[in-house]
């Protein structure tokens, strides 16, 4: 059950769900474990223990055990079932007893096989069994993926914790085990329980010896609980003689009937796995076997009745580009050796317009160095008689085209001088609108919708990320996986629209996602300058922070330590100055930035931490870092804008990722200060919405004081201000205005009292009371929430007010955590979302603008809700309404939008 809920939960932001709507994430990850188990210790026997439902003697001893643990997800009942079949399927026996835990009939079972001389290993994340453990008795525990194992030996419990194995259970009786409800002894932690164990040995020796222990505070501790800590110690002991019908030898563990195996993982879509397991069991025939099952059993895809073309010569590429040209749409996909579009060779590409068949044209990049090539590219078409040939085909207006994440597909046509007009689908875009939190990459796509295993990469160039190696593929090989990608795509397309019109999210992607694609393409190309000695000279200014940093740090602790190290930063803070921790973490006690920032004022050496990290972060990631990411042709720095990572809609962006420079302290300014024009002609233009979730939320609720603030141009915050404390705006205070704006940007992301208390600083009661007023005051902001949730409740989504939506499968699960998570989602994403798709049909409109305009002024970056630009000062005062107007414009609330634009010599001056 342990590694059923890890593996359910390693899923839970984006769960894994079959075509017909049943989820699979615990079955999944429970698969995933056991192969990797097969494969890295090759068992000669296996065996699965499982809880009765029955209650234990644990509960009987302890009425409070295991009290609080919450109820089952819904999501995750029938695939407890499905866990069995998949074990019943490998043909494991599975043990169930009545009164006792799986926990006991594992210590039964390994304790029986080490008797029998066997080397045992009990399977579970749960560090209970680390008592189990000694020379014939190992544990195997999940790593952080679920496709990865670490094995547990006495030497290693003796370097994590510091004693024997067998003295866990002493351990646990001392510092108790949340999970299970077992109390241990109040006020005794890891770090006081290791030492006593290491001095006496055991719980019975301990309090043998309580004279003995100088410290009065633990001596009474341990005095008051010591029934408690020998009622732990009995709950925490895991039985190895239970009456347990066990024989090792009915479960030894032989090849499965890979039949029955497959027919299963085909209904749970696990069709990876189950080519891994013909792997595993070194079967090649069983192998080809299952991969013709899939095929065979695939309703939409055969592969046996497909046609694919190679086509090398000038005559047959003349053919194909004129029946493209008649064509009202067409499939494209190109081959390359690099995943940067300003720096790369066209292989081939591929075309599909009707299903199973595709037509892969190879072609040859006439690179100087051809040395590079094993193969001869000679019979190839040379790749300036394709651009001749098909150049006209894609700029053609008249003919759709439709990719699988096409954004790449027309960076490379262009940096081969070739526009692609009418982009008109996207398959990996398409499954994004459908649902943003699952996988859109072509081969989970085939598998989902198809039914199909496309072939791998690896297939055509050997295992390995090097994409230069495909000039050495096999070129007939290599047009058959191309020829199938366009295919593949070509029935994707076919299945995505009339998804995408059946779910009424066509608006959503004809009319934002699809379009924004080459308008992010092109963002993406012009790229932006910065000023490489500015941020070398910064750079300096950090290093000098730093070491200036370091050695507060060091006055203040009184002694010199690693400042990067998790641990030795622990000892200082909280052993060696006594300061409060705020969260536990498997390591000792969290010294992340959120428990940092919660321990400010309790010490002056928590600020030069978190200045002295702050420092390092903008040195190393953007100061440093920066000027290594500029391209050597264009001398500037290409951002790449992601349209399917952010289940809300939001853009993001990597290498380098802009939407992280902390643009509210000085120093996080100095980066945007580096962002310039490209040369003296230009300034950079920013345009940024003005708290624009805030006019969403009070559009959609439709709170006639929120609107009339807005209306009225109010300052909001000290409008909210001044309805919540019931005073005039001019006797608004500083303070009064900061628990408003707190509040204001908060209720955006459900927060509560505890939030509202952390984020101000003031007590619980305070902060709710605050919270009450301003819902007492916004009487529709509070209605809004809870139809916000009913909604999701409802139907099962959060929508935005262009209908994206987001699939919220466990907002009514009763598990009060999960449960929470996804209400105040219900709650945000619409306001969020809204935004999203505000900003990209605002970014449609400039870009269509400029176009027309046919100015040399390029819109450049987009960070959330500002764009940046890149214009030519002769085209400012033109355009500078033209921007605000789009945007203003771009999706009309009830109450006014306005956006802020500023104009300077970088960045941070126009901002």
């Amino acid at each position: 059950m342990a590694l059923a809920y890890k593996a359910y939960y390693a899923f839970i932001n984006r769960p894994l769900i079959t075509t017909s709507g049943e989820p699979t994430s615990a079955v999944y990850g429970f698969t995933t474990q056991l192969l990797k188990i097969i494969e890295d210790t090759s068992p000669d026997y296996i065996a699965v223990a499982f809880d009765s439902k029955e209650k234990t003697f644990r509960h009987e001893r302890y009425e409070l055990y295991k009290s609080s643990r919450a109820q089952m997800p819904e999501d995750m009942i029938p695939q407890i079932n499905r866990i069995k079949e998949v074990i019943a399927a490998f043909d494991i026996p599975v043990y169930i007893l009545p009164g006792y835990e799986a926990d006991d009939l594992i210590g039964t079972a390994v304790k029986k096989a080490a008797a029998e001389g066997m080397e045992a290993y009990a399977i579970t994340p749960d560090k209970d069994f680390i008592q189990l453990i000694n020379d014939k008795v190992k544990v195997i525990k999940p790593g952080r993926s679920t496709d990865e194992i670490v094995v547990i030996d006495s030497a290693k419990v003796k370097a994590d914790y510091g004693f024997e194995p067998k003295q866990m259970i002493d351990y646990l009786a001392l510092i108790g085990d949340s999970s299970d409800d077992i109390p241990g002894v109040a006020g005794v932690g890891p770090k006081t329980a290791t030492p006593l164990i290491q001095e006496f040995g055991s719980l019975e020796k301990i309090y043998a010896n309580l004279d003995k222990i100088n410290k009065k505070g633990l001596r009474t501790k341990l005095e008051e609980a010591k029934e408690t800590a020998f009622l732990s110690k009995e709950l925490a002991t895991i039985l190895t003689e239970v009456p347990l019908d066990f024989d090792i030898h009915d479960a030894v563990f032989k090849k499965p009937d890979l039949s029955n195996l497959l027919k299963l993982f085909n209904e749970l879509e696990f069709r990876t796995l189950g080519i891994r397991v013909g792997k595993i069991f070194e079967s090649p025939a069983e192998i080809k076997q299952i991969q013709d099952s899939v095929e065979e059993g695939s309703k939409n895809f055969d592969k046996n009745n497909v046609k694919y073309t190679l086509i090398k010569s000038e005559k047959e590429a003349e053919v194909l580009a004129g029946i493209l040209a008649g064509k009202d749409l067409f499939v494209f996909d190109t081959e390359t050796d690099s995943l940067d579009v300003l720096n790369v060779h066209l292989v081939g590409v591929s075309f599909c317009f009707e299903p199973s068949k595709a037509y892969f044209l190879a072609l040859n990049p006439l690179i100087r160095d051809e040395s590079m090539f094993k193969n001869d590219l000679s019979d190839r078409l040379e790749v300036e008689k394709f651009i001749k040939i098909f150049k006209p085909v894609f700029e053609n207006k008249k003919i759709k085209k439709v990719c699988q994440n096409g954004k790449y597909d027309i960076g490379v046509l262009r940096s081969h001088g070739i526009e692609t007009n009418n982009f008109f689908f996207d398959t990996m875009l398409a499954s994004y609108v459908l649902d943003p939190d699952q996988k859109h990459g072509m081969d989970e796509l085939a598998q989902k919708y198809l039914n199909y295993t496309p072939i791998p990469f690896s297939e055509i160039i050997g295992n390995g990320k090097n994409p230069e190696k495909i000039f050495e593929a096999e070129l007939e090989k290599l047009s058959d996986y191309s020829a199938e990608d366009a295919d593949v795509t070509f029935r994707l397309y076919q299945l995505l629209s009339k998804e995408l019109e059946k779910e009424k999210l066509n608006k959503i992607a004809y009319d934002i996602e699809f379009p924004l694609a080459p308008v992010l393409e092109d963002m993406e190309r012009t790229g932006i300058n910065i000023d490489n000695k500015s941020l070398d000279e910064f750079s300096s200014d950090l290093q000098l922070l730093m070491e200036n940093y370091t050695n507060e740090i060091y006055r203040l602790a009184g002694e010199q330590f690693n400042v990067n190290s998790t641990q030795q930063l622990q000892k200082i803070l909280f052993e060696k100055l006594k300061l409060t921790p705020t969260k536990k973490t498997k390591t000792g006690y969290s010294t992340d930035a959120r428990s940092l920032e919660m321990l400010k004022g309790s010490h002056e050496i928590i600020d030069a931490i978190l200045e002295f990290r702050q420092v390092t972060k903008l040195k190393s990631t953007y100061a440093d870092a920066l000027p290594n990411l500029v391209n050597k042709n264009t001398g500037r720095i290409h951002t790449t804008f992601n349209q399917t990572v952010a289940s809300t809609g939001r853009l993001s962006s990597l290498n380098p990722n802009l939407q992280n420079i902390p643009i509210k302290t000085d120093r996080g300014k100095e980066i945007r200060k580096a962002f310039i024009p490209r040369d003296k002609d230009y300034m950079i233009i920013s345009a940024d919405y003005s708290q624009i979730e805030l006019r969403i939320m009070a559009s959609i609720c439709e709170d006639k004081n929120l609107i009339e603030a807005f209306k009225k141009g109010e300052d909001i915050h000290r409008s909210t201000a001044a309805l919540v404390f019931q005073v005039k705006p001019e006797e608004v205070t500083a303070d009064m205005r900061r628990k408003a704006k707190e509040v204001n940007f908060g209720i955006l992301y459900g927060i509560g009292p505890f939030g509202l208390k952390t984020r101000l600083g003031i007590s619980q009661a305070h902060a709710k009371n605050i919270i009450d007023t301003y819902f007492g005051t916004f009487r529709q902001v509070k209605n809004y929430m809870e139809d916000s949730i009913a909604h999701a409740r409802e139907n099962g989504y959060a929508e935005t007010l262009m209908g994206r939506r987001r699939y919220l499968r466990n907002i009514n699960s009763k598990n009060n955590a999960v449960r929470q998570f996804e209400e105040r989602v219900a709650i945000n994403m619409p306001i969020q979302g809204t935004a999203a798709d505000m900003i990209k049909l605002a970014m449609l409109k400039i870009y269509y603008e400029l176009q027309k305009r046919k100015t040399r002024t390029k819109m450049v970056l987009q960070v959330h809700d500002e764009l940046v630009f890149d214009a030519h000062k002769n085209e400012i005062d033109e355009l500078l309404p033209v921007i605000k107007e789009c945007m203003e414009t771009a999706l009309p609330l009830k109450v006014p939008v306005l956006v802020d634009t500023g104009i300077g010599m970088n960045w941070l001056d126009a901002h």
